[in-house]
C-alpha cells in the first residue's frame, strides 16, 4: 500500500522541488514530490549560464536531477497535479486531481 503521510510534501518536481527533495533526502525525511509534469520552462529550447548545464534543455536537466534524487529512498513521486491544499490542526493535507490525499505533519 503506498504512503500517504509524509514529514514533508512538495508540489511541483523542477529545479526547486527537486532540490528541496535532495536536501530533505539527505537528512532522512520523509517527502513527497508531487508533480503533474509540467513545468514552466518547457517551451524553452536550450538553457544557458548554468554552470556545468550550459546549452542542455531544461527537460535533461530536469531528468538528470530526478534521478540524483531518487537515490534517496526517503524521498517519492507522484505524478498528479495538487489541486487543493488544507491546513490541518497538525500539518497539511492536499488533495490530487486523480483523487488521492496526502498528509504532511508540519
Amino acid at each position: 500500500m503506498r504512503q500517504n503521510s509524509f514529514e514533508v510534501i512538495i508540489i511541483g518536481g523542477s529545479y526547486a522541488g527537486l532540490a528541496a527533495a535532495m536536501a530533505l533526502g539527505r537528512s532522512l525525511r520523509q517527502v513527497l514530490v508531487i508533480d503533474a509534469g509540467e513545468p514552466c520552462n518547457k517551451q524553452t529550447p536550450h538553457s544557458h549560464n548554468f554552470l556545468t548545464q550550459d546549452g542542455k534543455s531544461p527537460r535533461e536537466i530536469s531528468s538528470i536531477a530526478r534521478e540524483q534524487v531518487e537515490a534517496y529512498p526517503t524521498v517519492q513521486f507522484t505524478s498528479d497535479l495538487a489541486v487543493e491544499g488544507n491546513k490541518m490542526e497538525e500539518g497539511f493535507e492536499i488533495k490530487t486531481k486523480k483523487g488521492s490525499i496526502y498528509k504532511s505533519k508540519n
